[in-house]
């Protein structure tokens, strides 16, 4: 290919360096928000146990980020899984991949945009007396979210460094001291006991669904794959350093929790409106339960910027190699895909305005978030599948018994615990019923592909196929094997 050619359809390079590559993984994860969510149902469920709930999942967290990590060493780019998979599973299933992706992201974006809108909503009605519909605040969180992505990568990640760390801070300021005024006389090993379960393990499992799911989202970092400093190392690195900084703190947070409970504790706190408000008011004061409605916020700000950003660079990367629209790829001044960020944009709106109009921002995040959680499952799922492929055959040379068998396996097995809880929930409610649709969007997805493999197989031929220019691998790793040495052009 020309290089000109190349450098149309190139991203800023070398903008994103290593802390700022983890804060916009763990953003993407948002796990202030799961402590608030998440974790708590977690602890309706696995009780005492919890902490044990937690470390398991944390465990099928790190084996799935090291597949990505193995991937992302291999193939920086803005694609990220679409572009793994396209690997490891075939140009087929790389294109699905892309496409699942672009319907997890096109409805986690006006979810957190929702939610987002509902807690400001709350919190200038309850500190400051003033009321502004959710509906009308979400247009200002999209389009401070817009303007933030057309800016660029640098100033986005930058907003998720200082947004994730104060988010965490709070949160963990609170575990800190709760831990430090129960004392060591109420700290137990048993909370990491089976025993400690209401139910024994069928608790347990139970409690694994919504455990692996406050993880989701740390696959964010890989998208930086074309914008990260030394990015053969940085995104590996920054990948596995969100699980293990988002497990660290997931782990603080529930065994302070269980330390302030005690056994019988729990279905008190269950109760709760508000059981982090609880736990504030109780070892803080009352005075400043209003934190925990600014940190949701600030949580659901720093969501909604990285993911935005990882569905941008997948449309992109997609336009990039004809697999979406061409016109897609097109980059602004900035060196940002500034028509994959309007596209976005507008879908956002379409989606969840008029959700968070007719049923309020807490009640549209349900329904989007709700629908969207299937899709994210299913790629992990493929992904740890492809890892195991792609190093039996195109990267045979590199292949290691533990990291490209046995882990991605214990993590596939490990992913069928939120996959069984999604596909068998224990009532049928609407928000029950919605994941299927991600079981739609597939089988037109399919449909799609067989279309496009049908009308021009050479064009799916390219997918995957753009990454790490061979010029920039060679200077730095000489010989690396898995760089494209010559990429299919770009017409």
């Amino acid at each position: 290919m020309s290089r000109s050619a190349y450098e149309e359809r190139r991203l800023a390079r070398e903008v994103v360096g290593p802390a700022r590559a983890v804060a916009f993984g763990a953003s993407n994860v948002a796990p202030s928000a799961a402590v608030v969510g998440g974790l708590v149902l977690v602890v309706s469920y696995a009780g005492f146990a919890s902490p044990l709930v937690v470390l398991i999942a944390f465990a099928a967290s790190l084996c799935c980020a090291s597949s990505i990590a193995e991937f992302a060493r291999r193939l920086p780019s803005a694609g990220s899984l679409y572009t793994f998979n396209s690997h490891g599973l075939g140009r087929i299933g790389g294109f699905l991949t892309g496409w699942m992706m672009i319907f997890a992201y096109a409805l986690y974006v006006p979810a957190g945009i929702s939610l987002t809108s509902a807690f400001v909503s709350r919190l200038l009605a309850d500190t400051l007396h003033v009321g502004v519909a959710d509906w009308a605040l979400s247009l200002i969180v999209l389009g401070a979210v817009v303007l933030v992505a057309y800016l660029g990568i640098s100033t986005s990640s930058w907003v998720d460094l200082v947004l994730v760390t104060g988010e965490t801070a709070v949160f963990a300021a609170l575990a800190i001291t709760i831990l430090v005024k129960v004392g060591p006389a109420h700290y137990t090993a048993s909370v990491f006991s089976p025993a400690s379960s209401p139910s024994g393990l069928s608790a347990i499992a139970r409690g694994m669904i919504y455990g692996i799911t406050a993880f989701a989202g740390y696959e964010a970092a890989a998208a930086l794959g074309e914008e990260a400093k030394d990015a053969r190392r940085s995104i590996p690195a920054s990948t596995i350093g969100v699980v293990i900084a988002v497990g660290a703190f997931y782990l603080l947070v529930v065994v302070a929790e269980m330390s302030a409970l005690g056994r019988h504790g729990i279905p008190g706190f269950l109760h709760q409106s508000s059981p982090m408000g609880y736990l504030a008011g109780r070892f803080w004061s009352s005075s400043v339960l209003w934190a925990v409605d600014l940190v949701v916020v600030v949580t659901g700000l720093g969501f909604v910027i990285a993911a935005c950003n990882v569905v941008i660079r997948v449309v992109f990367a997609m336009g990039r190699e004809r697999a979406l629209p061409e016109s897609l790829a097109r980059l602004s001044k900035r060196y940002t895909p500034v028509v994959a960020i309007g596209g976005i944009a507008v879908l956002s709106l379409l989606l969840g305005f008029p959700l968070t109009y007719i049923y309020s921002g807490a009640r549209a995040f349900g329904y989007l978030a709700g629908a969207a959680g299937l899709s994210i499952v299913l790629l992990y799922l493929a992904l740890n599948m492809a890892t195991i492929r792609a190093f039996r055959t195109e990267f045979r040379d590199d292949f290691r018994l533990w990291r490209h068998l046995l882990v991605p396996a214990t993590a596939a097995i490990l992913l069928l615990f939120p996959l069984w809880g999604i596909l068998h929930p224990r009532t049928h409610r609407l928000v029950d019923l919605l994941p299927y649709a991600a079981l739609a969007w597939l089988c037109i997805g399919a449909v799609t592909a067989g279309a496009l493999w049908a009308r021009r197989p050479a064009g799916l031929q390219a997918l995957g196929r753009v990454f790490l220019p061979a010029e920039d691998a060679e200077c730095r790793h000489p010989g690396r094997p898995g760089v494209e040495a010559n990429p299919p052009p770009i017409r």
